[in-house]
């Protein structure tokens, strides 16, 4: 009978070791607020594939992307869980010890929006456009769609407006003229009247839009905590692509991002079409390299950076 209850109760300890282990706690920083883009984090959190990892991961928010990798150098944030991924080639190129563990968005999910009162891209000279900063990944897009319609990025005057939230905000009041918007904010333009002027992705090809970036130092002394967040994020996406989930998706948008079902649906229907999240963690040195590339071209960048460089050994998972 001893015998017994003690296999009994080793068994009951076995089942309950997963309930007993202690989740570990991941201070992560975001720009803006809530957002389409950061759709596989709430999945991850909603389907619990964080809590089946033993991840609490807290993510807070900063008005814009500069502001959220100061804090990640400063060592305020273990983890920045998306930023548009010109923001850590900045940092790097500055000698700031952090990198890039896994992409994010792996295409522009941006759609330019502008006053109902303008007809084409070309149209816009002489008129106002809201961009994030000056050098973030809005500054570079515009670059490139500015070259491809006959016009310089001087044709236009550039107002800076941090997190797409704002931007919005500023296009509906009508202060501005023209922006880029992510999923949400730009059918919710539209059904306020502006106009859509096309995908910024049809511009811009085989460009890392976003990525996740972890603090050396964190990382380093965290090695598995953070495999197991990049396991959380894989599965997390393999359930957003997943073609039976649409409904329930669409009910986590509603709700974790505060807008009604027409909107949610729009969203996620486009996210999946143009594959904006990247399907696993493997991060791609040609894109990287594109976008070395063209930050080195503009002046962005002096440092020699390269896609290996950006990456962290034991974590980053690099492909060709």
């Amino acid at each position: 009978m001893r015998h017994w209850i003690e296999f009994a109760a080793a068994a009951v300890l076995l089942l309950l070791l997963p309930v007993l282990a202690r989740a570990e706690t991941i201070n992560a920083g975001a720009v803006g607020g809530p957002t389409g883009t950061m759709w596989i984090y709430y999945v991850g959190y909603d389907k619990g594939f964080f809590a089946k990892q033993n991840i609490d991961l807290d993510i807070i928010f900063a008005p814009t992307a500069p502001g959220i990798l100061q804090q990640l150098v400063a060592g305020s944030l273990d983890i920045v869980a998306t930023t548009g991924t010109v923001q850590p080639l900045h940092a790097v190129d500055h000698g700031a010890a952090i990198a890039i563990a896994r992409l994010i968005g792996q295409t522009a999910p941006y759609v330019m929006e502008v006053k109902p009162t303008i007809g084409s891209i070309r149209d816009m000279k002489g008129k106002n456009i809201a961009l994030g900063s000056p050098l973030d990944i809005t500054a570079i897009y515009w670059r490139k769609i500015a070259a491809a319609n006959g016009l310089t990025p001087d044709d236009v005057d550039v107002i800076v407006i941090g997190a797409t939230a704002g931007r919005f905000a500023g296009l509906k009041s009508g202060t501005v003229d023209a922006t880029m918007l992510l999923p949400p904010f730009n059918f919710l333009a539209e059904a306020a009247g502006a106009k859509n002027l096309g995908p910024v992705g049809s511009y811009v090809k085989n460009f890392p839009f976003s990525s996740l970036d972890v603090s050396n130092s964190w990382a380093s002394s965290h090695m598995a905590l953070a495999k197991r967040l990049l396991a959380a994020l894989d599965e997390s996406t393999n359930w957003f692509y997943a073609a039976g989930n649409r409904d329930e998706l669409i009910r986590m948008g509603m709700k974790n991002f505060d807008i009604g079902e027409t909107e949610a649906a729009q969203s996620l229907d486009y996210l999946r079409k143009i594959a904006f999240f990247a399907p696993d963690s493997k991060v791609s040195r040609k894109s990287l390299q594109n976008l070395i590339d063209t930050m080195r071209e503009a002046g962005d960048i002096t440092s020699a950076l390269t896609p290996d460089s950006l990456g962290m050994k034991g974590l980053t998972e690099m492909a060709d």
